[in-house]
């Protein structure tokens, strides 16, 4: 069933939020607003998201994005998001207000983020008390691997107390700090911290755009001297910016995914694929780089976990056995996620016959969701047939749209004719990848979330690959 969507940039934000309020609800948690489902892993077609509340809420908003979507009387709404397959990240913030219109509970959710940023949402009374007791509420968001120290309370720059479990709370006797103008939580994982602050009577939260972007640049060609970011120039949708900052290949780790058609239709490739994949993971592999190597058919098996033991890849590429149906797109994807979750610089290569039989995603949401991971896809194609139906002109358009999506995440693409082209195939991609830097930039503050032309060049006559744009 086709599922078309126009400018699928704008698919949340014209999508309908149905709010339903719902009986009050009793004492969820000590956490006066709270997200009861949050989901995990990628989310398509419709969510249904429930959100509770305890006393003084008397009303409850949901923001998409950071734009309102609807808000209902009660302690309790389920709102309907549809999601759709055009897929991006959603930052859902529930806020709940007393009868006087003031801000008394939050709580916030991520969906479709690989790495949700690591932060921490206090909340406190909109004004300090003279007498009685303050409560003060904080979510924590992050990564699902972090491993959190508790969440340290502060007034003004005294420590106050330390919760060590969810639902982070403190409750603080208003007449210790009079005249108490802000509060301030701590978050503490893995050597990383978070913080955030409330004024009483003032702004809830200070907040500042974070506008930093890195793309990778590969140098196309032999070994050449090290790039320098002196000597390249860069437009951002026609306006050109100064760089930032160039990492070079050997200051971060990289993740590699081996992506390799497990169906029946690849059965004659597949002795070809694995010798030359073998290759592949010995050219590629440094100590701190990772690969992992999965098949696919109607779904993905992960054949190693994440690895720098070539030995360990060959081995499992020897024991592939070809079967099903090619759930191609719906498998890219799912790799393109699960890198996103991973630190440092990511690459796809991607070896199959080209061929996409009953996936649920279809070609253009694919092609969005290429360009929104910013993770350069190798596609590699060994397909006799469409060859055969190249040279009569029928594939064609086909070729080219796998062409774009590599184009268009800074990678490149082949299409291979005869098995000995297998091997120095492999070994270009190596190459390539191990002259990959990161260019740093500053974009413009307050952009739409949709694809921004790039352009990145550089002096000398170098030959560079870089994306041909970006989300910000």
């Amino acid at each position: 069933m086709k599922r078309t969507l126009a400018r699928p940039w704008l698919l949340v934000l014209s999508a309908t939020i149905a709010l339903a309020a719902g009986a009050r609800a009793q004492d969820a948690s000590t956490q006066p607003v709270r997200i009861t489902h949050k989901p995990t892993g990628l989310v398509t077609g419709t969510l249904r998201l429930p959100v509770v509340a305890t006393a003084p809420v008397e009303r409850l908003a949901l923001f998409v994005n950071g734009v309102p979507h609807g808000a209902a009387a009660g302690r309790a709404i389920t709102a309907e998001l549809r999601v759709g397959f055009f897929l991006r990240r959603l930052r859902l913030r529930a806020v709940g207000y007393d009868a006087q219109g003031h801000v008394v509970g939050e709580d916030e959710a991520t969906i479709n983020d690989p790495r949700p940023p690591f932060r921490v949402r206090l909340q406190g009374p909109p004004a300090w008390p003279a007498s009685g007791n303050a409560e003060l509420h904080a979510s924590v968001l992050g990564p699902p691997e972090l491993r959190l120290a508790g969440v340290d309370f502060f007034v003004g720059e005294e420590r106050v107390a330390t919760d060590p479990a969810a639902p982070y709370g403190a409750v603080v006797e208003g007449a210790r700090f009079p005249g108490a103008i802000y509060a301030r939580a701590v978050v503490r994982a893995g050597g990383q911290e978070a913080n955030d602050v409330v004024f009483f009577g003032g702004p809830a939260h200070a907040s500042a755009d974070v506008t930093l972007q890195q793309v990778p640049v590969s140098v196309v060609g032999a070994e050449t001297t090290p790039l320098r970011a002196e000597s390249l120039a860069l437009w951002d949708a026609g306006e050109r910016r100064p760089i930032e900052g160039l990492l070079p290949a050997g200051e971060q780790p990289l993740h590699v995914i081996l992506l390799i058609d497990y169906s029946q239709s690849m059965l004659e490739e597949l002795p070809v694929v694995k010798a030359a994949a073998r290759r592949f993971a010995r050219e590629l592999l440094r100590p701190q780089d990772r690969l992992a190597v999965v098949g696919f058919n109607q779904r993905t098996f992960w054949l190693t976990g994440w690895t720098n033991d070539a030995n360990a890849a060959a081995l499992a590429i020897d024991q592939m056995q070809p079967s099903g149906e090619t759930h191609l797109y719906d498998s890219v994807v799912e790799m393109l996620y699960a890198l996103q979750t991973t630190p440092g610089r990511h690459a796809l290569v991607l070896l199959t016959d080209g061929a996409d039989q009953g996936s649920r995603f279809e070609l253009d949401h694919l092609v969005h969701y290429a360009r929104y991971a910013g993770v350069p896809i190798y596609p590699v194609i060994k397909n006799r047939t469409l060859q055969r139906w190249m040279k009569l002109g029928v594939g064609r358009l086909q070729a080219r749209r796998v062409a774009r999506i590599a184009e268009d995440t800074g990678a490149t693409w082949f299409l291979v004719q005869r098995e000995s082209e297998l091997a120095p195939v492999y070994a270009k991609i190596a190459r390539e990848l191990r002259q990959q830097y990161q260019l740093v930039f500053h974009s413009a503050a307050a952009m739409p979330d949709q694809w921004r032309p790039l352009e990145v060049a550089a002096t000398g006559g170098l030959r560079l690959r870089a994306p041909t744009g970006y989300f910000p």
